[in-house]
């Protein structure tokens, strides 16, 4: 194993943490894996140093994420508590207002703290760890259990594990390093069972997500001689499917995965009848730039973005947004 990146900022956090009397920690709204993930195995390891640990998420678990262990930990702001000595540790969060109704607690506590990958951050807290060459957050955390010198449970190598593996796309993006193979190793030491978690995170498929993908697919379009996919689904299609917004996931991958495509969006209506995207690349081209022209963000080849507008005028302006971002990148 190379040695931990980032040891200044490791120990300054450690320090925060020795001198906290309580610690919250926060993944970013509409949390996937890696928030989940990070989080869960941070709460374990700072469980482990004797510290008061709660973590608060504005929102639920999603169904597919209540097999990690101990989400269950998750409690909503309202039954959080700032203590006069707490230190509040934001989690894959690329920025304080993506905390949602989180954000005034965090802000509320005595010291501030960030750990996370997204380049986009420009660091929020006293203790910023922000290391945008990281793959997943989960990252951070693995280095952080190595350098207390940690060791890392079954439980908290499966949360590592959901972390690392959903955040790269099950190891196929261009993020992927050498670091995430030396992570894995650790992880398949600490007894991960591999086999029944990678089918359960990306081959099981619910059968409503069949029947959401059935009303969904024939809404495929084609932009820019095949160069950009589209699909979206109606909240009628959803209600139709007997669906809810966890359906969804993995749904833009059926786009972004036909041959000859480069980028690629889905869009589902919400039922206040707002317009959430995800978006999707293949390296070079990039789709956080699209997603920040509507206020979103995220990675350069997975992003997201909504949009308050009816479905079809909201892909109008989507499809609009991701063919001139095609040809800018093409001629860049």
């Amino acid at each position: 194993m190379r040695k931990n990146k980032n040891p200044e900022t490791i120990q300054a956090l450690l320090s925060a943490v020795n001198a906290a009397d309580s610690i919250l920690l926060f993944p970013h709204i509409a949390p996937d894996g890696d928030a989940l993930g990070s989080v869960l195995a941070l709460a374990m390891l700072l469980k482990g140093m004797d510290k008061q640990v709660t973590a608060v998420l504005d929102g639920t678990v999603p169904r597919q994420l209540q097999f990690l262990p101990c989400w269950e930990l998750f409690v909503s702001p309202d039954h959080a508590r700032v203590d006069e000595n707490t230190l509040a540790i934001a989690v894959d969060v690329s920025c304080s207002d993506r905390m949602g109704a989180c954000e005034a607690l965090y802000h509320a506590a005595k010291s501030h703290a960030v750990i996370d990958h997204h380049g986009t951050n420009v660091g929020f807290g006293e203790v910023n760890w922000i290391d945008a060459t990281a793959p997943a957050t989960a990252v951070l955390i693995y280095r952080l259990y190595r350098a207390s010198e940690t060791p890392i449970s079954k439980d908290a190598a499966l949360c590592l594990y959901t972390a690392l593996s959903t955040d790269t796309g099950n190891f196929i993006y261009e993020s992927v390093n050498a670091e995430c193979f030396e992570m894995m190793e650790g992880l398949m030491e600490a007894g991960l069972e591999l086999a029944e978690y990678s089918r359960l995170l990306f081959r099981t498929k619910e059968v409503t997500f069949v029947r959401l993908l059935s009303e969904t697919l024939p809404t495929l379009r084609l932009l820019a001689n095949g160069k950009i996919a589209g699909l979206q689904t109606s909240m009628e299609k959803i209600r139709r499917a007997n669906a809810d917004p966890n359906h969804v996931d993995g749904v833009v991958d059926y786009a972004i995965d036909l041959e000859d495509v480069c980028m690629a969006y889905y869009a589902h209506e919400k039922a206040d009848g707002s317009i959430k995207f995800s978006l999707r690349s293949i390296a070079p081209y990039r789709v956080d730039q699209v997603a920040a022209q509507f206020g979103g963000g995220g990675h350069k080849q997975a992003a997201g973005c909504g949009m308050k507008l009816p479905i079809d005028q909201a892909v109008e302006k989507m499809e609009a947004a991701m063919t001139a971002a095609l040809e800018a990148q093409r001629n860049g």
